[in-house]
């Protein structure tokens, strides 16, 4: 069996039982390794998301878990400086910082973008400290254009084309002018940067920005990219093997949101079908990319785990406990805050 290291779970059900069970089942299929991306900057995810993955990365230990946590944007936290909410994060244990900031919905409601220079004193810190950082940046341009999109991907709030969101080209803009500031950041791009479609400009992100790699997270549609011409993104993905990670954005709340249950075989069949059509994830007909074994090691394993610069950071319980006290007294003064209380109040 090979194993795999994960850069992108994602664990928002607050319930320790259904997280265990995931985390469980993709153990089973050789995960070793996996990066748990909080979303408390998001305003879906609640700001209990940095808590509860520090907790589960010192409670599990079937998998070698590392926290990515968020740069806290809302109320009540939004007050505190960048820089001091980093402090704290890393006296806790965080491994790494996700960014969601720049997700559409995400960007409009934040009303500014990566490039803000709001961030600058926070970005100076992870190019000092070498830290990585995960940045989800715009979505698939179909989002764009309500006529391309499914009826689930319109439910979900997905649609940007009505004139109140950036376009796609303005958030591509905004993350290039950070990654010119700051070129030594140790960033991952998820969902491949949406570039499966453009070639050209996958490969001169990659040349112009030698610290940065694509995850594999699906953004299924990533992969009907690939499959147009896999001929070429084969070449790609061996010339680059060592600026791509595998990645899946599994989840602890399948069953809520109709998620693909074998993710992480699906996305390894891609890597290592022969070009020939088959069926995989949503029945959908692909293409492999036939990749050699040293390239799918650097993609499964090796890359992740250079990216994230050796063994995970210790959780100062001590610290963790006063953190989740702090977090849920604010909880429970937020008027319509439920998110993660009832978790807390669990452990407490």
């Amino acid at each position: 069996m090979r194993s795999f290291a994960d850069c992108h779970l994602h664990i928002y059900n607050y319930d320790y039982k259904e997280t265990e069970s995931l985390l469980d089942e993709i153990s089973g299929k050789g995960v070793t390794d996996a990066a748990l991306q909080s979303l408390s900057a998001h305003p879906t995810f609640g700001i209990a998301q940095n808590d509860y993955c520090l907790y589960v990365k010192n409670k599990y230990k079937k998998i070698c878990l590392y926290a990515f946590c968020s740069l806290e944007e809302l109320l009540p936290y939004s007050v505190i400086s960048y820089d001091k909410q980093l402090e704290k994060l890393f006296a806790l244990g965080a491994d790494g910082i996700k960014f969601i900031q720049m997700k559409p919905n995400v960007r409009r409601l934040l009303g500014k973008g990566i490039n803000d220079p709001s961030y600058d004193l926070a970005f100076s810190m992870f190019e000092e400290r070498g830290t990585p950082i995960l940045i989800h940046s715009g979505d698939p341009e179909t989002f764009w254009d309500i006529s391309k999109m499914s009826e689930d991907h319109i439910s979900r709030g997905w649609f940007y084309g009505d004139g109140n969101y950036l376009s796609s080209q303005e958030h591509y803009r905004e993350t290039f002018e950070r990654l010119d500031k700051n070129p030594k950041l140790n960033a991952v791009l998820a969902h491949f940067f949406f570039l499966s479609f453009k070639k050209d400009e996958a490969e001169r992100v990659l040349d112009r920005y030698p610290n940065v790699s694509f995850d594999l997270t699906p953004g299924w549609e990533m992969y009907d990219g690939f499959s147009l011409d896999v001929d070429y993104w084969h070449d790609f993905f061996e010339k680059y093997s060592s600026r791509i990670i595998f990645g899946t954005d599994d989840h602890d709340c399948r069953k809520a949101t109709r998620g693909v249950k074998d993710v992480h075989k699906s996305v390894y069949e891609i890597l290592t079908h022969n070009s020939e059509e088959f069926i995989t994830f949503f029945e959908k007909r692909v293409r492999g990319l036939y990749l050699s074994s040293q390239a799918l090691d650097n993609i499964c394993y090796n890359n992740f785990k250079r990216y994230v610069g050796g063994d995970a950071a210790m959780v100062n319980e001590t610290l963790l406990w006063e953190d989740c006290e702090r977090t849920y007294k604010d909880i429970k003064d937020i008027a319509g805050e439920e998110k993660g209380a009832a978790w807390l109040k669990s452990i407490l």
